[in-house]
């Protein structure tokens, strides 16, 4: 299997080429011995790079950066001609094929993201929809991250779920794998928030006709219009501007990377591929 890398709008992203990728993805890497990481981007990611170059270096240490939202497909779609498909961690995309693998195959699950007590209520979500899920670690994303990343490497979960916003949670994995700790490693943004209140946040009609941006806007309001109404007009106006660029010099168009998921050097020797960066300013 292969994966389509793009440069789209400034930022590395990812798209996986045929219906079931989701799935051939965790069982080409559940069982390489290193750290094998995850993580999506949205049209807000587009303005966190520009802010914070230190992001888009972050992004290039995951094995896959995968568009979670339609904005980002269209604008993978209008610029590569490419249809990409939406993979985003939470419950009408990845999450549950995570969870059930993990369960199916006594993998240990650990949470972190979130303020004091949002994860607790996360796990119990978990533990009724994947009875037998062992979810050993359950820390919010708040205080020493140095420390958390020395209990987690002292825990050694098969899968770490990572909600911190964008930036401090690829931060986040990137540090802990280069610690030498090896499994599945996913950022979910606010999901953990999400299952807090329940496993099914967005109603069936939502998700199918792709309006599940209006509905988090009507629940959650005072969070996240600044990210739609600026940071999403910010990626709208940087998209029209690269379509224009894109008709008045077609010579100059970005092509589209095939990548295949092969190990990386230093599997076979359990060794992390994955180098420590030094600290940068989170958005």
């Amino acid at each position: 299997m292969r994966i389509i890398r793009t440069n789209t709008l400034g930022i590395r992203v990812d798209s996986i080429d045929h219906d079931q990728a989701t799935s051939h993805l965790l069982e080409v890497f559940g069982g390489l011995r290193r750290a094998a990481l995850f993580t999506f981007v949205n049209p807000a990611s587009v303005l966190v790079a520009q802010r914070n170059p230190y992001y888009r270096q972050l992004l290039d240490e995951f094995d896959a950066v995968l568009p979670d939202g339609i904005g980002m497909c269209w604008a993978m779609r209008l610029l590569h001609g490419y249809r990409a498909k939406r993979v985003s961690f939470d419950t009408t995309s990845l999450a549950p094929l995570v969870f059930s693998q993990a369960s199916q195959r006594d993998h240990t699950v650990a949470l972190i993201g979130g303020r004091p007590g949002v994860v607790e209520r996360a796990a119990q979500q978990l533990a009724k929809a994947y009875p037998g899920l062992a979810v050993t670690a359950m820390l919010d994303g708040y205080g020493d991250h140095a420390a958390k990343i020395r209990e987690l490497k002292a825990l050694s979960p098969s899968v770490v779920i990572c909600g911190m916003g964008a930036g401090t949670q690829e931060h986040f994995l990137v540090s802990l794998a280069a610690t030498g700790w090896s499994g599945l490693g996913f950022t979910c943004g606010g999901y953990l928030d999400q299952l807090a209140s329940g496993l099914h946040y967005y109603p069936g009609w939502v998700d199918a006709t792709n309006l599940r941006w209006v509905y988090r806007l009507m629940r959650e309001p005072r969070r996240l219009a600044r990210r739609y109404f600026v940071d999403y007009s910010y990626f709208a106006a940087h998209l029209g501007r690269a379509l224009i660029a894109r008709r008045a010099y077609p010579d100059q168009d970005t092509p589209l990377l095939p990548a295949e998921f092969a190990p990386p050097d230093g599997i076979g020797d359990g060794q992390s591929n994955h180098r420590p960066l030094p600290q940068g300013s989170q958005d």
